[in-house]
């Protein structure tokens, strides 16, 4: 089943070496956060690649992945959430991503887009907050290159900026 899933993720990722954020990327449905516990790395690192990806795009403005799927967003916070310290130290570069994003969709883009800010269950959402996002605030300054989350997901670049110097 992991091998699945990493093939999944995987088809849904090409064309983000181009479009970064920018181009909608879609992936197979499936419950991506049930894998963030996965004892295999890489079906782990392919499924939280899925909450980075849907998180970018969203905070990009260009598509709303979790639109009419308020449970499915739900789910995945629940997941990371529970696994944000494992995330981190696995995929720190994905995990610096998704907490700029879920900071910047809350505080950027509220009132910008339609169905831009977070709706879940109050409970979670307080528990993201005090556990995760106000702790780890200064990620916001980060700043960390595309090129080191291109690599981090094992996808390879497309621009010449992108690469990494041998």
């Amino acid at each position: 089943m992991s091998n699945e899933i990493i093939e999944k993720v995987k088809k849904g990722l090409e064309g983000i070496e181009i479009g970064y954020f920018d181009t909608g990327q879609s992936f197979e449905e499936d419950a991506y956060y049930n894998y963030f516990g996965a004892s295999d790395k890489e079906t782990r690192r392919y499924a939280i690649a899925v909450l980075t990806v849907y998180l970018g795009n969203w905070y990009s403005g260009c598509s709303f992945p979790f639109l009419d799927k308020e449970s499915y967003l739900e789910e995945f916070i629940k997941a990371f959430v529970e696994r944000h310290q494992q995330i981190e130290s696995d995929f720190p570069i994905m995990y610096e991503y998704i907490i700029s994003f879920l900071i910047g969709i809350e505080e950027e883009n509220s009132g910008k887009y339609a169905y831009s800010t977070i709706e879940i269950d109050n409970e979670l959402y307080k528990r993201l907050k005090e556990e995760v996002l106000i702790p780890k605030r200064d990620y916001l300054n980060k700043h960390t290159s595309i090129k080191y989350f291109l690599r981090e997901l094992r996808v390879n670049p497309f621009f010449i900026s992108d690469y990494f110097e041998e």
